[in-house]
């Protein structure tokens, strides 16, 4: 649903709204619960990382930031990367991702060097 408001949005300021709103649906860790996390680094805010293999060779994340614009970004990459095999995760690019929701034009070097250090732990799988 919300790749397609993305999608469909007519402005910017539209679009920032919905990802500022897309960012209130993570909750925020526990201290314990981030210190398990992956911290990763480059990103301009705070942005922590978890993986979870599930029995069924899938794959859930989870992940937190202190902004919210970042908490909106990791929120809407959570709908589409949850759920998928270590395959489909090597083969998932966030940059075209970003640009289909007409999202990466808008993003500064710095968030994007957060999120590219997300797609190479999954990368990683």
């Amino acid at each position: 649903m919300i790749k397609q408001q993305l999608i469909h949005s007519k402005t910017w300021e539209e679009r920032y709204r919905l990802i500022i709103h897309a960012g209130k649906n993570l909750t925020q860790p526990t201290e314990q619960q981030l210190t398990q996390m992956h911290f990763i680094s480059g990103c301009e805010a705070k942005v922590w990382f978890q993986i979870f293999e599930k029995n069924d060779r899938t794959f859930e994340f989870t992940a937190f930031s202190e902004s919210r614009i970042i908490n909106g970004l990791l929120w809407i990459l959570l709908q589409e990367i949850n759920g998928k095999t270590a395959s489909q995760l090597k083969s998932f690019d966030f940059k075209t991702y970003f640009s289909e929701l007409s999202i990466a034009q808008r993003l500064s070097s710095t968030r994007l060097n957060g999120l590219k250090q997300i797609e190479a732990l999954l990368h990683q799988l």
